[in-house]
């Protein structure tokens, strides 16, 4: 350090700089709950972490400021730490004694697990908010009979703040000791938990919360010998185990290996060997276990059917997947069938020797991948099956174009006569009234429409001819392209009628409109023939005196448009 000096006869200003800010906090331990609590400077040390998670440094010297002998009871540790401007950092204390063997002692917890601290004003530091220690949760258990290596687990039964738990996690893992002992924690107190037990080749039965009964499973070996026609490296063989209390278990051999039923409880049980094309010796057995018992059963494998196998490519040589084939006998009713796989392989297992077989591609409509195949070459194949395998009965696929077609041709009465008048119309069956496509009808009366969209439609005739002199009718076809993507349509077939009823003239009925129209024209000229007639006899006809003034107006009226 540099020496300052003063001039006292030159007073002037000091002024200082932090470079350095103490951070200061304190433990708590309530010997109420921790008797020991007075002893623990040398075991609590302070981790100290950046915000980001990177460590930065550890306090070791927490020194013990006040006992837990006076009237609170309880023992205080204090900490202190330099720190720059601006640092954001996380104090973490922990207790360094193993405490594993709750028989010497037990650890202590914190609470809160961290405290997070920011220097963010220039001066003194406001104090680090305190922890508290408290003794950690400790469960111990047993396994009888006593039983070492089985594996504890200790789940956290809800969420645990301090021990950032989430409800399920697993918080300790731990094995029981010769003695069928275990001991697990120490454990954050703001939880429950709950234990789980378990090893290999035995059933643990909890009794209590943290105490499980034990009993040794039993084991079934399963060996399977090829015997007479069988192949040497037996393929994959189903096994059916069946027992008490409604137990069941099919498993798959793996080809040339013995097989074990492992945990089995003690009882009865009934065990049955299953494959295609083979029985075995003896069919079934039944087998007593005792408790931690191993027994071995063993059965032999004869060959009783044979297999078709080979290869199903497109035309180019791919292999195709998913294709199915079948054999049939129709002789005996035989059925039997199969898929290929991945590269195209298939095999029809269960053929029976001295049986006649039709092999062939069959397409399923309910299969997407088999939806497109138009046609397999060859499209079947008769063998005759004897005692061994036959190979290499190979299909090859076509699938249907891409191109939509369809085509179709018309047929009926005077075709010739009605042909320039007839056309053909496709509609949507979905939606009846869009027309996808009309064109008139070819000289050859045949049809052809490409390149249609997937999907179901309706197909007819429609006639140009006037329907007052015609009355046409055309059958409707339906078609699917979706599962077929070339259709012919035919015959269209059609009926017409000509149509009689003309409106000829005929005297008859013209007749009364003459006589009507005359009628009317008479009616309409009466009055004026009236008058015409009493004008050129001279007198009005008796009865009619009272008009007699208006017969001479109408009389000088006339003359006026004479002149």
């Amino acid at each position: 350090m540099s020496a300052l000096e003063f001039n006292i006869l030159n007073l002037k200003p000091i002024y200082l700089t932090g470079e350095k800010y103490l951070l200061s906090g304190e433990i708590h331990v309530d010997s109420s709950s921790y008797p020991e609590a007075n002893e623990l400077s040398g075991s609590i040390i302070v981790d100290i972490w950046q915000e980001e998670g990177a460590f930065v440094d550890m306090i070791n010297d927490v020194e013990l400021v006040s006992s837990a002998n006076g009237p609170s009871k309880i023992a205080v540790y204090q900490y202190t730490l330099w720190t720059n401007l601006g640092d954001e950092l996380v104090f973490v204390p922990r207790d360094t004694r193993n405490g594993s063997d709750k028989s010497n002692f037990e650890k202590v917890l914190f609470y809160p697990r961290s405290q997070h601290v920011a220097v963010k004003t220039d001066g003194c530091q406001p104090a680090i908010p305190a922890f508290v220690g408290r003794p950690g949760q400790y469960i111990q258990g047993s396994v009888m009979p006593a039983i070492p290596g089985v594996d504890i687990k200790i789940i956290a039964q809800n969420d645990s703040s301090n021990g950032l738990l989430k409800k399920g996690d697993l918080v300790l893992q731990t094995l029981t000791g010769s003695d069928g002992l275990f001991l697990g924690g120490p454990l954050y107190d703001d939880t429950e938990y709950y234990v789980e037990a378990s090893k290999i080749g035995y059933h643990l039965k909890a009794l209590g919360d943290y105490s499980f009964s034990c009993q040794k499973l039993s084991q079934i070996v399963v060996h399977i010998h090829a015997g007479e026609g069988a192949e040497k490296s037996l393929p994959s063989v189903l096994l059916s185990l069946s027992g008490e209390d409604g137990y069941r278990n099919n498993a798959i051999t793996s080809p040339g290996e013995a097989f074990n039923f492992d945990n089995l409880f003690p009882g009865s049980f009934f065990l049955r060997p299953l494959m295609k094309e083979y029985s075995f010796l003896p069919a079934a057995q039944a087998i007593e276990l005792e408790s931690g018992e191993v027994k071995e059963v063993t059965f032999v494998a004869h060959r009783v059917a044979y297999s078709v196998l080979g290869t199903v490519t497109s035309l180019s040589g791919q292999p195709r997947e998913g294709i199915s084939l079948e054999a049939r006998s129709l002789s005996k009713g035989y059925y039997e069938e199969t898929t290929t796989d991945s590269s195209g392989k298939y095999r029809l297992r269960g053929l029976l020797p001295n049986t006649s077989y039709s092999i062939k591609v069959v397409v399923k409509e309910d299969s997407g991948s088999q939806s497109r195949i138009e046609r397999a070459s060859p499209s079947f194949v008769n063998i005759q099956v004897g005692f061994t395998d036959i190979h290499d009965l190979d299909f090859v696929v076509f699938d249907q174009p891409e191109t939509t077609i369809i085509t179709g041709h018309v047929e009926g009465i005077g075709l010739d006569k009605l042909h320039p008048h007839l056309e053909v119309q496709i509609r949507s069956m979905s939606e009846p009234f869009k027309i996808e496509s009309i064109i008139p009808l070819p000289m050859t009366y045949f049809f052809e429409v490409q390149n249609l969209p997937k999907g179901r439609y309706l197909v007819q005739l429609l006639s140009g001819l006037s329907s007052r002199t015609h009355k046409f009718k055309s059958n409707i076809v339906e078609v699917d392209l979706e599962k077929q993507t070339q259709i012919h349509v035919g015959p269209l077939s059609y009926e017409v009628e000509e149509n009689h009823q003309k409106q000829d003239l005929t005297p008859a009925p013209a007749f009364p409109l003459i006589v009507g129209v005359l009628v009317i024209a008479v009616f309409a000229s009466m009055p004026r023939l009236r008058d015409a007639y009493q004008w050129a006899v001279g007198f009005a006809p008796s009865g009619m005196t009272t008009v007699a003034p208006k017969k001479d107006i109408r009389k000088l009226t006339v003359r006026k448009r004479t002149y």
